[in-house]
């Protein structure tokens, strides 16, 4: 019987095959299971769970809100500078830094060896670079913008801007080419590179006054066809193709500082009455000699100091100075470049100097018309400044200054090791303030405990935020 039946013992683990399986109270892949004994609200979890909120909508962020949170991520110049040039030189000189940047460094420090009378006229020298749009013929295109709503009178003034802004850089254009010509010639071959050289020894620096002829000659009939021939034929894509880019920009802009170009659009912008009627009696020919020579003359040969330093954090976020210290290189070059943004309203400064043995380096942002732009007191000339400055073997100072006249409102913070000298340090200050015919209205004196930021300081950098935003 038991043969017909077939009746044999279950295998091991079917014992349970074909019953229904009870369901488990803690099933990990169902959840919130309804319970009809109370109301429940729907399930949160959703397939998109896992993914970040907003992941893919578009970036509303402007350029500005961009800029704004760089202020303030940013590490700030001065403390920057301080690591590499007072704390760490000596050290990474020794300890195997390139033969080439502790060369350049060593130059570099020697030039900011300067007196007294050598600093004041360094100071203004790097101010008169750092605003070249100054003097009375500039702030007579400024008053006349103000008062006018002509947009074709502001198109010939910005078009004359950019075009004396090329005029006056012109050889600084110039040599950013001609490095960017070097940096190409390493990346190609050596049949190639060798003919590039032979051409980049026929642009000739130092030309003024918007003579660029012969250069843009040897750039446009013979530099730029030879790198398309190159090009063409070997389909390079790598760094070469990239830095091309980089020499046409240049090229464009050194192209709008030609002479011909400069004075066509200095001949459209004295042609409007608005301008003429401020001219008056001016000799235009004078005039126009003036832009084209004695101002681009002064704004040329005076940035070696600056030129060189940027040389040196160039090589070092190259890795010349040690891999450990290309992120400090970087916070330099990111600092300088947020200061000379177009969103910068303040004038910036930057101050490194070597005096009687004590090494300093000085940051300062000024604005020169701070209380006109708050709609006070527009009668008295108000200057605001943030002045940061770190000094070898003493410490990192801060001031906040606002001359009124010959009133000034100041703040000081001082490194913590000079608390026991604050007393010295307030008398010390008042008796110069004093003996250059100023005085205090205010004058708060304390430790440094956090830096402060620029926005802090210049709630008008937010200003921005009511002119149109974009993103590029």
């Amino acid at each position: 019987m038991s043969d017909i039946l077939k009746v044999t013992t279950p295998l091991p683990g079917q014992e349970t095959l074909g019953k229904a399986r009870p369901l488990s109270q803690n099933e990990p892949n169902i959840q919130n299971i309804p319970d009809p004994s109370r109301v429940t609200k729907p399930n949160s979890q959703n397939v998109y769970s896992d993914r970040e909120p907003g992941k893919f909508s578009p970036n509303l962020q402007s350029n500005f809100d961009k800029f704004l949170q760089m202020i303030k991520s940013t590490p700030g110049m001065t403390e920057s500078y301080s690591k590499i040039f007072f704390s760490r030189l000596g050290s990474i000189v020794n300890s195997g830094m390139g033969e080439g940047i502790a060369d350049e460094m060593a130059a570099y420090m020697d030039m900011l060896k300067m007196s007294e009378p050598e600093l004041l006229n360094f100071v203004k020298n790097t101010q008169s670079t750092a605003n070249k749009f100054n003097g009375v013929f500039f702030d007579m295109l400024r008053f006349v913008l103000k008062n006018s709503t002509s947009s074709d009178l502001k198109g010939a003034v910005s078009d004359f801007l950019k075009k004396y802004d090329s005029l006056t850089g012109g050889n600084h254009i110039l040599n950013n080419m001609i490095s960017n010509l070097k940096n190409i010639s390493t990346r190609i071959p050596r049949q190639v590179s060798v003919a590039l050289n032979a051409l980049i020894d026929k642009l000739v620096v130092g030309n003024e006054n918007g003579e660029i002829k012969e250069n843009l000659n040897v750039l446009k009939e013979e530099i730029i066809p030879y790198l398309s021939r190159y090009i063409s034929q070997t389909k390079d894509f790598g760094p070469a193709r990239d830095i091309i880019n980089m020499l046409v920009l240049n090229l464009a802009k050194y192209e709008m500082g030609s002479k011909e170009t400069f004075l066509k659009s200095f001949k459209t912008l004295v042609g409007f009455s608005e301008i003429k009627s401020q001219l008056e009696g001016v000799p235009i020919a004078e005039l126009e000699q003036f832009l084209l020579s004695s101002k681009g003359n002064n704004y040329e040969g005076k940035t070696e100091i600056a030129d060189k330093l940027i040389s040196i954090i160039t090589r070092g976020m190259g890795g010349e100075a040690g891999y450990e210290n290309k992120q400090i290189f970087q916070n330099i070059l990111s600092s300088a470049l947020i200061n000379e943004s177009v969103y910068m309203p303040l004038v910036h400064l930057m101050i490194p100097a070597d005096i009687n043995g004590k090494l300093f380096f000085s940051e300062l942002w000024v604005d020169p018309n701070h209380e006109q732009d708050n709609g006070r007191d527009n009668d008295t000339e108000s200057i605001k400044m943030l002045i940061k400055f770190d000094i070898k073997n003493l410490g990192y100072f801060e001031m906040v200054l606002l001359a009124k006249g010959n009133s000034l409102f100041m703040e000081l913070y001082y490194p913590e090791k000079l608390q026991s000298a604050e007393k010295e340090i307030r008398e010390e200050i008042t008796n110069i303030v004093e003996s250059n015919d100023f005085s205090f209205k205010t004058f708060f004196l304390e430790k440094c405990t956090e830096p402060k930021t620029i926005s802090e300081v210049f709630p008008k950098i937010y200003e921005g935020r009511n002119v149109v935003n974009v993103t590029i």
